[in-house]
């Protein structure tokens, strides 16, 4: 890593923090600017962090803006402007808290160029006036060929399946129920939605304040409604508009290689000023596919490198959870690998930790799995193909796990599920997780004795 660049990364971001510390310990921009939109399920959340909420039905009646300006949300706001901290977002105050220095998502999104400059403004502003994001990830479906260990049947129709065919899991914390395709809370890609409907009347005074428009899913791909915005962006373009695609990189060759042709003519014609893809894989090889299944690292890889060929921007995210810890040093390797051929600025790789559910938090995981995270962040600071602040995001994520603010009571709870859904989980994909993960053997048959003594 360059050394001068990273002081200067860190004092930028020094300098960003003190601004939102100055309206409050708890301001974060992107209570008003960020907005991530379900319009399958209804809810939203300013940024991945907080768990999404319902949209009430009755505000967008009134303001299809409440899509984004709902008056929970508008009262999140107003305790960042008085100085407090939301609850909410607890992930980032978990890693403020943390001794030492360390940079939350609060002070790095609030960096971003769409962000940073209105800072200030954004403190004048009154509590309850409402806004249009700066930067927007919509969901217009849950369609998806995945179906990720710690992901839900809200995003992935593959879950779906599942829980309908095998039943729901005994667990304490179970985000696998199918409870909401009955509650009304669910809109299939047939049916009637008030939500989208809202959308499209928001559009307009929308897409004219709008620096990002990042599309997601479940499977972008698998969603009608998501390819409907290529059409519409031919039909009205948005010259600055910066266009992201959430895709998972596991549908057809030909389908990908449709979308990148269509998103190259956009940008030819300068109907969208940038193009940016995010996809996301936790590790590599037999463990990474253990862990999404669906996930083929070939397939998933030829499509990766297309888009490097194209000249798209890539983005990886991975969610680094318990499984990741031992061998996440073969998806460094990857980076190292694609950056040497398409260039260090070509790939870039986040690291949030997963927060939940409990059983997949590296939180469980005994202080000997340290070592694994010591090894890692020491191979990231040595290695020059990395950059500064993904060393510093991952050392968060590091001096997290040695410090392990969870509670005694949520680690058992998240020990004890471990054992019951891998082992059901090997059931029923016909798997065998220590045979993938066999440093996980001891740990595993300490779950177990959780398990049948957790009362």
């Amino acid at each position: 890593m360059n050394v001068e660049m990273n002081m200067n990364r860190n004092e930028y971001l020094k300098s960003v923090k003190n601004r939102l510390d100055s309206v409050g310990d708890g301001f974060c921009a992107m209570k008003w600017l960020h907005e991530t939109l379900y319009l399958h399920t209804g809810d939203n959340h300013s940024c991945y962090h907080p768990r999404p909420r319902n949209v009430p039905l009755s505000e967008i009646e009134k303001d299809p803006s409440a899509l984004h300006n709902t008056n929970w949300k508008k009262w999140q706001r107003k305790v960042m402007l008085e100085g407090q901290r939301p609850s909410e977002c607890y992930y980032c105050w978990n890693i403020e808290d943390l001794e030492g220095d360390h940079f939350s998502d609060r002070v790095f999104h609030s960096s971003s160029d769409f962000a940073e400059p209105l800072i200030e403004t954004l403190a004048e502003l009154p509590w309850d006036q409402p806004i249009n994001p700066k930067y927007l990830e919509v969901s217009f479906g849950n369609g998806c060929n995945y179906r990720c260990g710690y992901c839900c049947p809200q995003a992935s129709t593959l879950w779906v399946d599942e829980i309908k065919k095998h039943g729901n899991y005994d667990l304490t914390y179970n985000q696998y129920g199918i409870d909401f395709l009955e509650k009304g809370t669910y809109y299939g890609p047939k049916d009637d939605n008030p939500y989208i409907e809202a959308f499209w009347k928001w559009w307009p005074s929308l897409r004219k304040d709008l620096h990002t428009l990042r599309i997601t899913g479940g499977e972008p791909l698998m969603n009608p409604g998501a390819l409907q915005f290529f059409d519409l962006l031919e039909d009205e373009p948005a010259p600055q508009l910066e266009l992201s695609v959430n895709s998972n990189l596991g549908v057809s060759f030909n389908k990908m290689d449709r979308m990148y042709t269509r998103i190259q003519s956009l940008l030819n014609n300068k109907k969208i000023k940038k193009f940016s893809l995010f996809t996301s894989i936790d590790t590599w090889g037999e463990q990474a596919e253990y862990m999404r299944t669906g996930l083929k690292c070939d397939h998933w890889e030829r499509n990766l490198i297309k888009a490097f060929d194209m000249g798209f921007q890539v983005n990886i995210m991975c969610t680094f959870n318990v499984l990741c810890v031992t061998n996440f040093k073969s998806l460094l390797d990857k980076v190292i690998e694609w950056r040497k051929k398409y260039g260090k600025n070509a790939v870039r790789f986040d690291t949030p930790y997963l927060k939940e559910p409990p059983h997949w938090m590296i939180n469980i995981l005994p202080k000997e799995f340290i070592k694994y995270m010591d090894d890692n962040l020491l191979y990231i600071q040595n290695n020059e193909w990395f950059r500064s602040d993904e060393y510093e995001k991952f050392k968060r994520v590091t001096n997290y796990m040695k410090e392990n603010p969870v509670s005694k009571e949520k680690i058992e709870q998240g020990r004890r599920d471990f054992y019951v859904f891998f082992k059901e989980n090997d059931r029923r994909l016909n798997t065998n997780m220590l045979e993938v993960f066999p440093e996980y053997t001891t740990f595993f048959n300490l779950c177990k004795k959780v398990y049948e003594n957790y009362d």
